[in-house]
């Protein structure tokens, strides 16, 4: 008789078709989809094992509802199939441990929304779920109402809620389920080690919550608050949590850090930012995109991520308004830290072909070849200079980037002769150069840039040395 190890794994539920309307009628054509799915399931472990080790086998522990839109009499069904025993056995919804209920209640009328929500959450209520996501569903204060059964998981793990329309008294809410320990056992957010909150709408007052949530996090490894309209003032309350969070010591395996679009503006906020950069250890994602960071902010991030022990695999500088002296801060790191980086996007700066030129001789410091797998270079003011300088370091037939998949460079000013070399020296992993500018005159005015480089760099410089002034004087005051 074969052994209890040989038995396969649980099945994961989904919805099968496309994108539809689920009714009455169609929801119970789904439980007989799953129903023969789950029994097929059950003749192969018990043809796999004896019957005392099939005792209690957990034949699903994974659902996916998302990218369907249910209806209250829908939900029910599928509820009651969740909860109701199983051919004889215990509930399905017993030995469920992640649940996918995104997007499910899309173009349905508010009420109807929370009564599918509730109906839905509800039949976890026995459940020891371990993930949960929430995104895309329409979720207002009464929203989070209609999901606390399945927010309220003292096993809970990991959580999204993104594009949730989350107003910041509905992050109270959520951030009120997550810390509170009235029973003194400890609180939801001490053993979350996934957060994700992303394109919602709580704004300066959302981060103060998402900040009392940092507050009690402990064991976090993937953190995402990205567009959630904090500005400037709740920027800084964000990086203030989390670097205090890692100055604690919590949070001391954290690996993918996603900020995108906050405002890093302020110096406390930037300050706090690099510190924290600056504290991890296994940092290997890193997503700054759209953080208003400039060459001075990229220097710093640079600099923070050198001091550090991470080893990033991905790192998002787009849309910052790098220009080429961020770009060489970029290189730098790229030569003296970043030879297991796998994914570089910068799209949306101002690197021109001059830091282009310092970037693409940061790829030739290593002798085996970079690890480089994606680079996203569109809108970057490159030309021909920049153009070529990247095919150099690429090398011929790719030997400086064996592992290169793609290149990313439209809407870039390359002629039609520039565009040809680019094409045959990347062939399918040049990406589209559907607006591409072929004037090709991106590089027109390089001359004039050269003459003022020197000039910059000495007021850089400078700037450097009176910061540094500054700082002493700060440590050296006496309250």
């Amino acid at each position: 008789m074969a052994s209890s190890n040989s038995i396969p794994s649980p099945i994961k539920l989904e919805p099968p078709g496309p994108r539809k309307i689920v009714d009455e009628e169609k929801a119970k054509g789904f439980i007989k989809f799953w129903t023969e799915q789950l029994l097929d399931y059950r003749q192969k472990v018990q043809g796999a094992a004896s019957s005392s080790e099939t005792n209690g086998v957990i034949l699903c522990d994974r659902i996916r509802l998302s990218d369907k839109t249910y209806t209250a009499e829908a939900a029910q069904v599928i509820a009651s199939f969740l909860k109701d025993p199983f051919e004889g056995g215990t509930p399905l919804a017993h030995g469920i441990v992640e649940a996918d209920l995104s997007d499910m209640i899309a173009s349905r009328k508010t009420e109807e929304g929370l009564q599918v929500l509730q109906t839905i959450c509800d039949a976890f209520v026995d459940s020891q779920l371990v993930d949960v996501d929430l995104s895309d569903n329409a979720i207002g204060e009464q929203g989070i109402g209609a999901c606390k059964t399945v927010l309220n998981k003292r096993t809970l793990e990991r959580l999204a809620l993104c594009n949730n329309g989350l107003s910041c008294e509905t992050m109270g809410q959520v951030a009120d389920i997550l810390t509170n320990d009235e029973d003194g056992t400890g609180c939801i957010a001490t053993n979350l080690t996934k957060i994700h909150f992303y394109n919602n709408m709580s704004g300066e007052d959302g981060c103060k919550e998402f900040a009392r949530i940092l507050e009690k996090s402990t064991k976090l490894v993937d953190i995402r608050f990205s567009s959630t309209r904090a500005g400037r003032d709740g920027s800084d309350i964000v990086a203030s949590a989390l670097d205090a969070s890692l100055a604690e010591g919590h949070n001391p395996n954290l690996e993918k850090l996603d900020l995108c679009d906050n405002v890093f503006t302020n110096k406390a906020s930037c300050e706090a930012l690099f510190r924290a950069l600056g504290g991890t250890k296994h940092l290997t994602y890193l997503d700054l995109r759209d953080c208003d960071l400039e060459d001075e902010g990229v220097k710093k991030v640079c600099h923070a991520l050198f001091e550090s022990d991470s080893i990033l695999e991905y790192l998002n500088l787009s849309g910052n308004d790098v220009q080429k002296r961020g770009a060489k801060h970029i290189a730098d790191y790229l030569r003296d830290c970043g030879g297991k980086l796998k994914v570089l996007r910068l799209e949306d700066n101002e690197l021109t072909s001059k830091g282009v030129e310092s970037i693409a001789a940061a790829f030739h410091s290593s002798e085996d070849g970079h690890s480089i797998e994606e680079i996203q270079m569109n809108n970057c003011l490159i030309g021909a200079i920049g153009a070529r300088a990247i095919i150099d370091a690429f090398g011929p037939g790719g030997k400086d980037m064996p592992n290169l998949k793609k290149i990313l460079l439209n809407g870039n000013s390359f002629t039609e002769d520039i565009v040809g070399e680019l094409e045959v020296a990347f062939d399918d992993r040049l990406g589209d150069l559907d607006d591409n500018d072929s004037d090709g005159d991106a590089d027109d005015d390089l001359s004039d840039e050269d003459e003022d480089e020197e000039d910059e760099e000495e007021e850089e410089d400078a700037d450097g040395a009176v910061d540094d002034l500054a700082d002493a004087m700060d440590k050296s005051l006496v309250v």
